[in-house]
């Protein structure tokens, strides 16, 4: 398998190429960003709807409880409706959604910051960082905007470390040669 790979090294390079060119504009673009977010999710919820829809419609036979499938295709199909109809909306729900999300995680690692405490004393960053994301969080509600342009950050941030990790799974895959017995190993 890994001759296979190794062979092929140059995909990792485009994707990793791909995935730096996204983290690096997203922030340089960032309300083109959040609408081009806003539209993929759409996309996705409307065609997952249509999935759902068609698989409530084949087993209706099979399972009592089909119609929950059905449901859930037609909520996909509404929701990628209305993002694309009111992708505003869409990307101001998905900030209160990073608000939410950060001020839960962080009231939870402050709980579980003082019930280590008693195993490991001065556990004071892991306090701190669960403060700092509540903070945040009451931020973002205050100012969806914010969250939004952190949710870009976020991305952008994660684009440019995947970027980086393929790039040097590429470079790591062309160096890798295949022996005479079929072995791989690294070039010398």
């Amino acid at each position: 398998m890994i001759e296979r790979v190794s062979s092929h090294w140059w995909l990792f390079l485009i994707r990793g190429l791909l995935a730096l060119a996204l983290g690096l504009a997203m922030p340089w673009f960032p309300l083109a960003s959040l609408f081009a977010i806003a539209i993929l999710f759409g996309a996705y919820a409307f065609v997952d709807g249509i999935v759902a829809i068609a698989a409530a419609i084949r087993m209706n036979h099979v399972d009592a409880s089909w119609w929950w499938l059905l449901l859930e295709g037609v909520l996909g199909i509404a929701v990628g409706l209305i993002t694309f109809f009111y992708p505003g909306l869409t990307i101001v729900s998905l900030a209160y959604l990073l608000g939410a999300w950060a001020i839960v995680t962080g009231i939870l690692g402050i709980i579980s910051a003082f019930r280590l405490h008693m195993a490991l004393p001065s556990e004071i960053l892991w306090i701190i960082l669960g403060a700092l994301s509540v903070v945040f969080g009451f931020i973002v509600f205050a100012s969806p905007l914010y969250g939004a342009l952190a949710l870009v950050w976020m991305i952008s941030i994660y684009a440019i470390f995947a970027g980086l990790v393929f790039l040097g799974l590429a470079f790591r895959l062309r160096g890798l040669t295949t022996g005479p017995s079929g072995t791989v190993r690294p070039t010398t």
